[in-house]
């Protein structure tokens, strides 16, 4: 499927490039899709769906018998020199992304627009999602040169994937939950490294039985977009299949739907669970009054490692660096590159150990 995505849209940029450059003037014929099929190596069918994106797009007219002429008073209009960003707005590491990609950008030439945090925060169940969506749509009206998208499962990607022309250049960052593909460009975190550091460490330490902590998410159940919490917790599973330790998969999900975390937390000490892997490392904070209710200390009872560092080396937990610089940096590259082929590039988080463990 993602190979013959990365050839429909080979044939979409060429002759998207070619009419909005001028080299197609309006009224002008495209090849035929025999002779673009022949070109590109691919099936007629694969020239057809590229096309039709085309056709989506206002831009050429199809029509057996006359094949695919480019259309005269429908011509998207030239990009501006503005770049739509979408990103989590709270703590350090987003607010350390956000400061990359600014930079980056306006040393280019470019002036970076980030969404409103009070938008980004709101949930398709809020009515505040409808301005959230606006706001979006706008943004891409606005003929952007490209957009950073952070790819939480709140983001319209629909609206996304019908306005590629429109919105030039696009790049997500960090994570990406559609139920399928769209061609663009990605800079993942590569959830599969994370697990395996995790329980590599637990497993040397001596631990055996784990399981992960993470904050609620109501609409697991209602959506087939899973959250990246979602991903963390399968590759965990794997990592301790794969490394012979015992994975207990129902505290997430009774978190996910919401149960209690002192429920969470009694399970943990019926079932002799020793390492717990967090979504994040504040959330040690978070639970930090059901833990001394029930009596867990940390790391006496129960040693912890975050996912990513929120309050840097005064935390006190083995946790990981995300390297949001590196996901910053590595984002704005493939935005202005000339390249116009999608790709992915996993970021492998870089495990901080310390010395010093916070008690609780």
């Amino acid at each position: 499927m993602a190979v013959r995505s990365s050839k429909l849209m080979r044939v979409t940029e060429k002759f998207r490039k070619d009419i909005l450059s001028g080299l197609y003037l309006p009224g002008d014929r495209l090849p035929t899709d025999e002779d673009i099929a022949r070109d590109f190596g691919i099936n007629k069918r694969t020239v057809g769906g590229g096309l039709a994106r085309l056709v989506a797009e206002g831009l050429i007219t199809r029509a057996p018998g006359r094949g695919s002429v480019v259309v005269r008073e429908k011509i998207v209009p030239k990009h501006t020199n503005v770049v739509d960003c979408i990103a989590m707005s709270s703590g350090d590491i987003f607010a350390n992304m956000e400061k990359e990609i600014t930079l980056e950008s306006l040393k280019r030439g470019f002036h970076p627009v980030w969404i409103p945090p009070s938008l980004l925060r709101s949930r398709p169940i809020d009515e505040n999602h409808r301005q959230f969506l606006q706001y979006i749509e706008n943004c891409i009206n606005a003929m952007p040169y490209g957009m950073i998208v952070y790819g939480e499962r709140f983001i319209p990607y629909e609206m996304l994937e019908r306005n590629l022309a429109k919105i030039g250049k696009l790049v997500f960052i960090c994570c990406y939950v559609h139920t399928r593909v769209i061609p663009a460009k990605y800079v993942l975190i590569d959830y599969d490294a994370v697990a395996k550091k995790t329980v590599a460490l637990f497993r040397k330490n001596g631990h055996r039985k784990i399981t992960f902590i993470t904050s609620p998410v109501v609409e697991l159940r209602r959506t087939r977009r899973k959250p990246p919490q979602y991903f963390h917790h399968i590759a965990l599973r794997k990592a301790c299949m794969e490394a012979g330790l015992e994975y207990d998969e129902k505290i997430p999900q009774m978190l996910w739907d919401s149960v209690p975390p002192e429920e969470a937390f009694r399970r943990i000490r019926r079932k002799g669970i020793t390492a717990v892997a967090l979504g994040f490392d504040s959330l040690v904070d978070l639970h930090a009054g059901v833990l001394r209710k029930l009596g867990i200390r940390i790391p006496e009872d129960l040693s912890v490692i975050g996912f990513y560092d929120t309050a840097g080396p005064e935390s006190g937990l083995t946790t990981f660096n995300i390297q949001e610089h590196v996901i910053a940096s590595t984002a704005t590259e493939m935005l202005f590159e000339d390249c116009s082929e999608y790709k992915k590039i996993y970021v492998k988080p870089e495990l901080i150990l310390r010395e010093s463990v916070r008690k609780l």
